[in-house]
């Protein structure tokens, strides 16, 4: 990240801290303490502007940009401390769930729903259940097919994937009337009211992340960032982490600006390239890319290369080629972690199989952490959500005391 040099020659990194809510869910360690302090003191240090270029020089912010730095600074430090373990405290009689069979239904079986896929799997063989994968594609009709097919077939329960539950309001209601539950996951934000045909909300604040990308984009540009945004309107958390960034930018930063590029989901693998390339050519003083979800950091790259951009980019979701990448110093420069998406898999097993004995939703949230190079370590799990290095242990121990 560029530092804001100071008279005395100081180097300030800018990190996001998350208000409201987020702050009770986050770790506030002694680093993160001494951290705002420093963030504090150096409020009144000029920009190292000319952010994606190879040449810095110091120039006195405007008045507009130092109230814009100001104020970002005022929200730095918890949300890049590690985040505290979640983890089922309450036992779970997986007696009553032996051979049942659960499915996971996502939108696209990209990279992160591979590897929560593989946590589902895991822990649903440690409580003696069954998976079906299925995969969306992308497609409003494969969805409901996914979802009639599982009704068909009698699951016991739907784990659905960024898939917005207006377009499969028939199949809910087919899940609904079979007594299938179904879990809301990563569809929303955590304060959205439960979709019709579903039990409850298993996520992350979405709003809230895209607000923390815009947040280290102002932090690290001294609040004169040019950001293109690449989402799509067809996944709503997706559209809340652009909304999010957006709006954030637009009340905070008035030298900044932003641009949405929307993608067809179906077709990322070749939307987003061509999309974000026309985009460049339209406004080549673009100097952050924020693709809002880390599987199409890859098709970036090779945009920026071919025109010879050096703009900065962002992500969410904390999958470990994108974290070696930060941590390389190479084709990434910070991503809003969660902790590791099987455990996310782990705990939608167990909100799901409460749901199945007809238990209350516990009310899981997804954190996340903001990763740059000041903490990305080695990228390992160790250094990234040291607290979830052994996550499997907690989920057996409170699953186990059932028995």
């Amino acid at each position: 990240m560029n530092s804001i040099p100071c008279p005395t020659d100081a180097r300030h990194r800018g990190r996001v801290a998350r208000t409201g809510e987020r702050m009770k869910s986050i770790k506030h360690t002694a680093v993160g303490v001494l951290f705002l302090g420093a963030s504090l003191a150096l409020s009144a240090c000029t920009a190292a502007t000319d952010v994606g270029s190879d040449d810095t020089s110091d120039k006195t912010l405007s008045a507009s940009a130092q109230e814009c730095v100001d104020g970002v600074q005022t929200r730095l430090a918890a949300a890049t401390a590690p985040t505290e373990l979640i983890a089922p405290t309450a036992p779970l009689d997986l007696a009553k769930l032996q051979g049942d069979t659960i499915w996971f239904i996502t939108v696209t079986m990209n990279q992160f729903s591979v590897d929560m896929v593989e946590g589902v799997e895991e822990a649903a063989t440690a409580a003696g259940m069954k998976v079906v994968r299925y995969d969306g594609q992308g497609m409003t009709n494969r969805f409901n097919e996914g979802i009639e097919q599982a009704v068909a077939q009698k699951a016991a329960g739907i784990i659905l994937v960024g898939i917005d539950p207006s377009v499969v309001s028939s199949a809910l209601a087919s899940a609904a009337a079979a007594g299938i539950p179904v879990q809301n996951t990563l569809n929303t934000d955590p304060d959205d009211a439960i979709p019709a045909g579903m039990y409850g909300n298993l996520t992350s604040d979405f709003s809230a992340d895209g607000a923390m990308a815009a947040d280290w984009v102002m932090a690290d540009s001294g609040c004169a960032g040019n950001l293109a945004i690449i989402s799509s309107t067809s996944v709503a958390v997706w559209d809340n982490l652009a909304q999010g960034a957006k709006s954030q930018i637009e009340a905070e930063c008035p030298d900044c600006s932003v641009t949405i590029i929307d993608v067809d989901v179906a077709n990322v693998a070749t939307d987003v390239g061509s999309q974000l390339q026309t985009t460049l050519q339209r406004d080549p003083d673009i100097d952050y890319i924020f693709p809002v979800w880390d599987s199409a950091v890859t098709y970036v790259d090779p945009v920026l290369s071919a025109a010879n951009s050096k703009a900065k980019v962002l992500s969410r979701d904390g999958l470990q080629p994108n974290l070696d990448a930060i941590a390389s110093g190479s084709g990434q420069d910070m991503d809003i972690a969660t902790p590791p998406p099987g455990w996310i898999g782990w705990l939608a097993v167990d909100d799901l199989a409460r749901a199945m004995l007809g238990e209350s939703a516990p009310g899981y949230v997804i954190p996340t952490r903001v990763i740059d190079a000041d903490n990305v370590g080695d990228a390992s799990v160790e250094s990234i959500s040291p607290e979830y290095a052994d996550y499997q242990a907690a989920f057996k121990a409170a699953w186990s005391s059932a028995q």
